[in-house]
């Protein structure tokens, strides 16, 4: 049987979604990253032009969300959907609404002032990992490429405004929401859990993050890292990294 592969990009909280999934459950894998071009091979194989995609006996599973549904059918052990039904619909629900209201705004509120402060930025963490021909073409493209992924991800001075505002109101919630465990759901980490650390993790730059930011750093995203610092989820994220991020199950190919 073929290793499960997963299409990802090497920054990207989604992927790190995915990415942390695969390698807690220990599941051998190999990683591929994709080229700029991937939107095509993306519709092609998914129907939707998105990464993280898994993979997988010859299916293409795309969205992070369904990708650890099919790790969870396939590899139940060891397992991220609590064992009780009211627990599961918790975290589950959880791991939807940070889906939905953190993601794509913490993108807008990190990526906006990056852009205007340093063009190039956006051809160091897009090409990471990719050859250095790749990363000299890109470069020259960068004048088409920005305006067309700010339209893509819905990036504005407006868009950066309220998506700080929803990031600070979601990490409050997940403040609220903590058990006497330390964890989002019951006594053990879930999905829940994952989800709301790996989407907030390459933002504080948790060392266990695999792919380091590229330096040097615009000064606006280095100051918003800081001002995620002092929310006080900023300590859960790095904990929940600490106890349960783990080494990388990507196979040696």
């Amino acid at each position: 049987m073929a290793l499960p592969e997963l299409w990802h990009f090497q920054i990207s909280h989604f992927c790190e979604k995915a990415r942390w999934a695969l390698d807690y459950k220990g599941i051998a894998h190999k990683r591929t990253i994709l080229a700029a071009s991937y939107i095509g091979r993306a519709l092609f194989r998914t129907g939707k032009p998105t990464l993280p995609i898994l993979v997988l006996d010859g299916q293409y599973i795309s969205d992070s969300t369904r990708i650890i549904e099919t790790l969870e059918a396939r590899w139940p052990e060891v397992p991220l959907y609590p064992e009780d039904p009211v627990e599961r619909k918790r975290a589950l629900a959880l791991e939807d609404f940070f889906d939905e209201h953190l993601g794509h705004q913490f993108r807008a509120a990190a990526l906006m002032g990056a852009f205007q402060e340093d063009p190039q930025f956006i051809a160091r963490f897009a090409t990471m990992g990719l050859s250095d021909n790749y990363r000299r073409v890109f470069r020259a493209l960068v004048p088409i490429f920005t305006p067309f992924y700010r339209a893509r991800h819905n990036i504005s001075e407006a868009t950066a405004e309220s998506g700080a505002k929803e990031v600070e109101a979601v990490m409050d919630r997940i403040q609220a929401e903590l058990q006497p465990s330390g964890y989002l759901v019951g006594d053990a980490f879930s999905v829940a859990d994952l989800t709301a650390a790996s989407l907030l993790g390459a933002g504080l730059r948790a060392p266990e993050y695999a792919y380091p930011l590229p330096q040097p750093l615009p000064a606006s995203l280095e100051a918003y890292g800081e001002r995620l610092k002092q929310h006080p989820v900023s300590e859960w994220v790095y904990e929940m990294f600490r106890r349960h991020r783990g080494k990388s199950a990507e196979a040696s190919v």
